[in-house]
């Protein structure tokens, strides 16, 4: 909990022990105006999520019960008070205000956000609109400055219109993620770059089905915090929601559960998501070239550009590796490979492939889906390797873990330590990025693989 939630708390319990069990109404009186005062001042500079509302409920219920005397009707009132007490205590700590892993690399993190459009594409998922081309948000989050007047971005942004569309995903009461707005990342935006020797390597990250690009940041601020600069785009209508500058919406329009067609639905989805990616790389080469002002201009490493992605984002970034060959290196992190092109499958990549995923598929919608990774792997000609962590399950490759500690009970999260396991895939993905675009040593990379927690293929 957040410091002056605890505060109010504790002024709340001081207050309910006072008047039940030393039955001081006077100093009650006075203990529950001070916990009044505490909750004002929070909700000014922390700001009140919903979580701590029966906190605030047993203000009136304390204020009743020193007015009331009969012994039956305090009984009945103490009940209820002990019950929101708890419910107030219990609450905050299974749905926290969280804080993002602290990134251990020695640099700064910033960001910068992109809309950019894309002038040669019409988009095919409006066809309420034929004039429509296909525009993106990109966010890219790089090695920086330490710059102490910059205020930390929110973790995720516009969060009233996103709380809704994100429940709805996740099949719970649209308020639950409102409180997300009061979790900070640890980037700040648009400061100084940092001054290495070298430019940034680049990771291009596609995100899944129903995801964005805001839900795998503690993976981008690592690498940023280890020297790569990360590019993000939220794949527009296959996101969860995309908005833009202008306020427009790029709604979810992805949904085709039960549709008879759904895997060349998803193939031709793919295709899009795929040319997006090669368009990033062209603006990337524009930003480069100072055609697209920006904060990382000359500074970028167009030789070393890696791709990954989760889920469909992993699908797309085997389809992507295999047509740009500007693409030196691709990861994939408990990819689904079933929508890939048989002949995607059976050529194969020729630069290096890594899968980090879970143990197996079966009982998913997709129970063959490795059958298809291991055919590419076989097909493919260069470094390729599939390890699985143990336990895990398909959102564990993302932030939603650090959401609740019971989040395994409602979403497809296994029990495995959080902190633990996202170390873990931070560690991998940093250090296959520095095997396959730098010849490094795979020393490192060999000693995680030999960790209790993976199984290698």
């Amino acid at each position: 909990m957040r410091p002056l939630e605890t505060l109010s708390l504790l002024l709340i319990g001081s207050t309910i022990y006072l008047l039940v069990f030393k039955k001081n109404k006077d100093l009650s009186l006075f203990n529950l105006f001070i916990a009044i005062i505490s909750i004002i001042v929070y909700h000014f500079f922390e700001g009140i999520r919903w979580q701590f509302n029966f906190a605030i409920f047993i203000l009136p219920l304390l204020y009743i019960r020193l007015k009331i005397s009969n012994q039956n009707n305090t009984v009945f009132f103490d009940r209820i008070i002990y019950f929101c007490f708890f419910l107030a205590f219990i609450i905050p700590y299974l749905i926290p205000v969280f804080n993002l892993p602290t990134p251990r690399g020695k640099y700064n993190i910033g960001t910068e956000s992109f809309h950019w459009e894309d002038l040669n594409r019409k988009e095919w998922f409006t066809e309420e609109d034929n004039n429509d081309l296909r525009n993106l948000m990109v966010q890219v989050w790089y090695p920086s400055k330490i710059e102490l007047d910059k205020k930390k971005e929110n973790y995720i942004g516009d969060i009233t219109l996103r709380s809704e569309t994100m429940a709805a995903a996740a099949k719970i009461p649209s308020f639950f993620p409102k409180h997300l707005r009061y979790i900070n990342r640890n980037s700040y935006q648009n400061i100084a770059p940092a001054n290495l020797k070298n430019k940034f390597p680049i990771l291009i990250f596609s995100h899944g089905i129903t995801s964005s690009r805001h839900l795998h940041q503690t993976l981008f601020e690592h690498l940023s915090s280890k020297g790569y600069v990360v590019v993000a785009p939220n794949h527009s209508y296959d996101a969860n929601l995309t908005i833009f500058p202008n306020k427009k919406i790029a709604n979810y329009r992805s949904e085709i559960t039960g549709h008879p067609d759904s895997l060349n639905i998803r193939k031709q989805q793919m295709e899009t998501r795929a040319l997006d990616i090669i368009f990033i790389i062209n603006q990337l080469e524009k930003i480069q070239s100072s055609k697209i002002k920006s904060r990382l201009n000359g500074l970028l490493n167009l030789d070393k550009i890696a791709i990954a992605g989760h889920s469909y984002g992993g699908a797309t970034a085997v389809l992507a590796s295999k047509i740009d060959n500007r693409i030196k290196s691709c990861l994939v992190l408990d990819g689904w490979f079933s929508p890939l092109p048989d002949s995607v499958i059976s050529s194969g990549l020729n630069i290096p492939f890594f899968c980090v995923g879970r143990p197996s598929w079966e009982g998913s919608d997709y129970p063959k889906n490795y059958l298809k990774l291991d055919d590419l792997i076989q097909s493919s000609s260069n470094t390729r390797k599939s390890i699985f962590i143990k336990n895990s399950l398909h959102l564990d490759f993302t932030d939603i873990p650090l959401f609740s500690p019971i989040i395994n009970y409602v979403l497809d999260v296994s029990s495995n330590p959080v902190q633990i396991s996202i170390a873990l895939i931070n560690d991998l993905t940093f250090l296959f990025l520095e095997q396959s675009l730098f010849k490094k040593s795979n020393e490192d990379l060999d000693k995680h693989l030999l960790s209790e927690a993976i199984i290698v293929n």
